[in-house]
């Protein structure tokens, strides 16, 4: 499809008014003024952009989507409870279907956010997973299956299978990664495994679109200490020196959270050139602390944002992201000239890119990936309108998003999404919900009759 999409405020490098974006398949063509290239393109398709900001389609670079599905389910606990009594537990009442169901919630839920990719971690069957879910909606995705220290065998066994039937599919826009869960749940010879499969992998099938490895990292004050205590290993100088001795940090590592990092930490992130994922909104809703996002990008190390899953956020909201680590830093260091609008835009987008192993999303630029979405402007916080990047930040809101276009394609338009009644989809996912409950409560009643 070639399409051309004029009349707004295109956000390229430079901020071009009454601008003008072409594409042609899946990428960029062209960047402009309108008036030059409505004349030089004519016959495209158009798409009126007049009274919007253009910009790139927001990268959330680490999530659970299929964990909409818990959205609201666990709430006040400190991550240690939260996990092991309320999330692990119904976790392992889950269905294929109910998988599937969470993550096309979510998908749904990102694009009407603005948002056209996500990064996820959760569990893959065949009969119903995130990436099924993600295929059908038309949202960019990477997505891995999570595994633990006592899964860790078959989990990185289906990880190979997952790669040979869904990597690089629909041009790329479907990619998969290899995803041990975190340092505390996952042992080192496990860690140590994921490396090796994750190189093999690259070598056979991620030559042409790259296969990265995400996990978690440094979320807890506790986590050196629980890692130590668990698989008795040394993390006396951090977390993130621990794993490089495993070998898993690397240029194509990404880590989520990255909350309580050691100078070692720090030095090694930036030494191997590993992507970090700040999750500001989750951090603070779990009460696990403050990721530190001035230092690390002084450091040069390639920073983005990610939401967390929706059952610790409670929403995918990048918009939110935004404005909160923004917020957040400024605050904690009492100094408003910290995080530049135009930079924490930057996280969001082309560095999203970048730590996903992409060269070529992120940015409205010729030869990029057509991810791009339409923001109203016409509406009583948008004006005055002094700075574009500062009310992106700081005044923008997810329900302004009206269109978005992911792989050139047009998947949701003036905020409906073709083909889709989503007041069934909610009915749907409402009986979902309560089947869940019902087979919790069953397997509790089940659990305490054994007990007697």
């Amino acid at each position: 499809m070639n399409l051309i999409i004029d009349g707004g405020i295109v956000i390229s490098d430079k901020v071009i008014k009454d601008g003008a974006v072409v594409i042609e398949g899946n990428r960029i063509v062209a960047v402009g003024s309108s008036g030059e290239l409505k004349s030089k393109y004519p016959g495209y398709e158009r798409i009126d952009a007049e009274g919007c900001a253009v910009l790139p389609g927001l990268i959330n670079t680490h999530t659970h989507a299929a964990m909409s599905l818990l959205r609201g389910y666990a709430e006040g606990l400190t991550l240690s409870k939260w996990l092991n009594e309320k999330i692990w537990p119904i976790e392992a009442r889950l269905k294929p279907r109910d998988i599937q169901l969470g993550a096309e919630l979510a998908a749904y839920e990102s694009l009407l956010f603005g948002c056209t990719t996500l990064n996820s971690m959760y569990f893959y069957y065949d009969e119903g997973s995130e990436l099924h879910a993600f295929e059908k909606v038309g949202i960019r995705a990477t997505v891995g299956h999570t595994f633990f220290e006592k899964t860790w065998e078959e989990g990185l066994k289906k990880t190979e299978e997952i790669v040979v039937k869904w990597h690089g599919r629909d041009d790329g826009r479907l990619r998969v990664s290899v995803c041990p869960h975190a340092p505390y749940s996952t042992g080192p010879v496990a860690y140590e495994n994921a490396v090796r499969i994750a190189n093999w992998l690259s070598a056979m099938y991620g030559r042409q679109y790259k296969i990265i490895t995400h996990t978690h990292v440094a979320e807890s004050k506790d986590e050196c200490a629980e890692t130590s205590k668990e698989f008795n290993v040394d993390t006396k100088e951090g977390i993130v020196s621990y794993m490089a001795r495993r070998g898993f940090i690397s240029p194509d590592t990404l880590v989520a959270h990255a909350i309580h990092l050691t100078d070692t930490d720090v030095e090694l992130l930036k030494k191997y050139e590993t992507k970090v994922s700040f999750n500001p909104v989750s951090n603070l809703k779990l009460g696990m602390g403050v990721p530190n996002a001035v230092a690390l990008p002084e450091q040069g190390i390639t920073v983005s944002l990610g939401t967390d899953g929706p059952a610790s956020n409670n929403t995918l909201d990048m918009f939110e992201t935004m404005k909160v680590i923004s917020l957040l830093m400024k605050g904690l260091f009492l100094d408003p000239t910290l995080m530049p609008s135009i930079n924490v835009f930057k996280y969001a987008t082309e560095n999203g890119g970048i730590a996903l192993g992409y060269n070529d999303l992120g940015a409205i630029r010729p030869g990029y990936l057509a991810d791009i979405i339409l923001l109203d402007l016409k509406v009583p916080h948008a004006k005055p309108l002094y700075d574009i990047y500062d009310h992106l930040i700081f005044s923008a809101r997810s329900s302004d998003v009206k269109t978005a276009i992911v792989n050139g394609r047009v998947v949701m338009e003036n905020r409906r999404f073709p083909n889709v009644k989503l007041d069934r989809f909610f009915e749907e996912v409402e009986r979902a919900k309560e089947d869940l409950l019902s087979r919790m409560e069953d397997s509790n009643l089940s659990e305490k009759g054994n007990e007697g």
